[in-house]
């Protein structure tokens, strides 16, 4: 009968959990439009101010086959941006963060996907016999867009600006991507 009791108990105890972590995370719709026309002010501030911000640059190593840079902007000693180009052969990757009082608030990447490696010329492949060669204007751009409030992920946009269903266990997974990956990026690109 314990036993029972216990088991009952601690299966109250998880839908309690997982209800509260629920019922926290959701916004309504009305938020849901405050918090994006908040953030798209926000990110049209930073963009039409970006030629006055100071800057600091990093070269990044060992995320990508060919490296990458990446470019942090401040407004005297506040992030306003972090710009990330990883290079590779097939491929690149543009990501940027948004910030607003110090927190992420956006992020945008961009996946490029070249229709052959760069490195692949017409006169390698003719000796290849292979009628392809590198064409930019062939590459496939794919866009993610996420949303922050107080650095939870609340809305996740795809390649057709699509809202994408945020479980626990992807907003979760996605939040500790970019969040871990935008503030490594920002304690090397400190002024």
């Amino acid at each position: 009968m314990f036993g029972l009791l216990v088991t009952i108990n601690l299966k109250m105890i998880k839908f309690l959990i997982l209800f509260v972590v629920l019922t926290n995370n959701l916004i309504s719709a009305q938020e849901k439009d405050s918090l994006l026309n908040e953030i798209r002010r926000n990110y049209s501030e930073i963009r039409a101010q970006l030629d006055s911000y100071e800057t600091t640059k990093i070269e990044i190593r060992g995320q990508s086959a060919e490296g990458g840079q990446a470019t942090a902007y401040y407004s005297v000693t506040e992030i306003k941006l972090i710009e990330v180009v990883l290079l590779g052969e097939s491929g690149k990757k543009h990501i940027e963060y948004y910030f607003n009082d110090g927190e992420l608030i956006f992020a945008f990447e961009q996946n490029f996907t070249y229709n052959r490696p760069v490195y692949k010329n017409e006169n390698i492949d003719k000796e290849n016999e292979k009628n392809e060669v590198f064409d930019y204007k062939k590459t496939i751009i794919k866009e993610d867009r996420y949303y922050f409030e107080n650095e939870k992920l609340f809305l996740w946009l795809d390649n057709n600006k699509l809202e994408q269903d945020l479980t626990i266990e992807s907003r979760f997974c996605l939040e500790n991507r970019i969040i871990a990956h935008c503030y490594k990026l920002m304690h090397k690109l400190e002024p």
